[in-house]
């Protein structure tokens, strides 16, 4: 299970079924990952990941109520790393000995009538804690759970830590993300050492068909060709570094196995952000990649009307988007061989490419601008 842990890091989807495991091998009822973020407050409303016995009703209710300021998980922080708090007792040590409003709240809705709580990871922009409820009469030992979790928690930290930007980027770019699912153009944001921190529904696709990319150790995003990997690597390590101050980028392309006439089209761009989301500096990529199945989507308007392309030169380019050879273009169009040639000829001549390939990989560049600040200033 711990591999699959690792699959929650990138899709929050599949942490209630990982925590289902994790309660389990702790013999508690409830499990709960919670991430307390210093820098941006106002993403706190994504911060928790819970099993199936908690549903995102109660931790609306349990966020209105207050009641993440009467249960001792202010202070998990401060406990050495994969220690357990049990009760109140380190509320408590911090001079809150309030009544708690948490219990009678956590009993009613769950039935628990006991929490313990540590930390699984801290740094200048928040904190992680695994929360666990059970009842003092039921199987959970902590001294047992607290063994088990030496062995577990690393991962959990790691898994945690590279949750993190996800909750972020999600926060910032999600419904950029969205439109770009139903354009079937599949985006991903790398950290420097290539592991998916976000990525969308279209890429995710791509990558279980195993084609051409795949996932590989450590989430990081690979291809099934050995020297396409070293390939890509040896891209995203460049363009991954923090002090690279080029605007340029990485354009890759990788043949498929299913059709050899096809190939998916991918593209890495160096990602920054400099005003301290992240908790400092975000130094990573941007890569975009599209389906040599789905060039069809593609729109052309935006070509057409960016580089003045004749009503026939348009024509022409939505056949080759839809993979269409020159001879399959003049019959679909009613034309000559070569009268098409020389119409794909000025097309070439008109965007700046060399050949069928480099013009789908411009009209992505065209609904995805690479360089924001370029964009927004246009």
């Amino acid at each position: 299970m711990i591999p699959l842990l690792y699959e929650a890091a990138i899709a929050p989807e599949l942490w209630e079924d990982r925590l289902d495991w994790l309660a389990g091998e702790l013999r508690c009822k409830n499990a709960i990952a919670v991430h307390v973020e210093n820098v941006r407050p106002e993403i706190s409303e994504y911060s928790f990941h819970s099993n199936s016995w908690i549903t995102q009703a109660s931790i609306d209710e349990y966020l209105s109520l207050g009641l993440n300021q009467n249960d001792s998980s202010a202070y998990c922080h401060q406990l050495d790393l994969y220690e357990f708090s049990i009760g109140d007792e380190v509320r408590h040590r911090n001079g809150d000995r309030s009544p708690s409003r948490f219990y009678p709240w956590l009993e009613k809705v769950t039935g628990c009538n006991q929490a313990a709580g540590m930390c699984v990871s801290r740094d200048a922009s928040g904190y992680d804690i695994l929360t666990v409820h059970y009842r003092d009469d039921g199987p959970f030992d902590p001294v047992e759970a607290a063994e088990k979790l030496r062995f577990i928690g690393p991962h959990m930290t790691k898994v945690l830590e590279m949750n993190r930007p996800v909750h972020l980027l999600r926060h910032r770019y999600g419904a950029f993300l969205d439109v770009l699912d139903r354009l079937r153009i599949g985006v991903a944001i790398l950290n420097g050492k290539g592991e998916i921190i976000i990525i969308n529904e279209e890429f995710s696709r791509i990558l279980d068909s195993r084609d051409a990319l795949i996932v590989g150790a450590g989430q990081r995003l690979t291809a099934r060709d050995g020297q396409d990997a070293r390939r890509l690597a040896s891209a995203v390590q460049k363009l991954g570094q923090p002090d690279l101050f080029s605007k340029s980028s990485e354009n890759l392309r990788f043949n498929s196995r299913v059709n050899e006439s096809s190939a998916y089209l991918l593209d890495l761009a160096p990602l920054r952000e400099r005003q301290g989301t992240f908790g400092g500096q975000f130094s990573g990529v941007l890569a975009t990649v599209v389906d040599p199945f789905w060039y069809t989507d593609i729109n052309t308007d935006l070509l057409k009307h960016h580089f003045a392309l004749t009503r026939t030169e348009t024509d022409v380019f939505d056949a080759v988007l839809r993979g269409l050879s020159n001879s399959e273009i003049a019959d679909h169009l009613g034309k000559g061989p070569e009268t098409v040639k020389s119409q794909l000829g000025s097309v070439y001549r008109k965007t700046g490419v060399k050949d069928r390939l480099e013009l789908v990989r411009l009209a992505v560049q065209m609904i995805i601008p690479l360089n924001e600040e370029k964009a927004s200033s246009k």
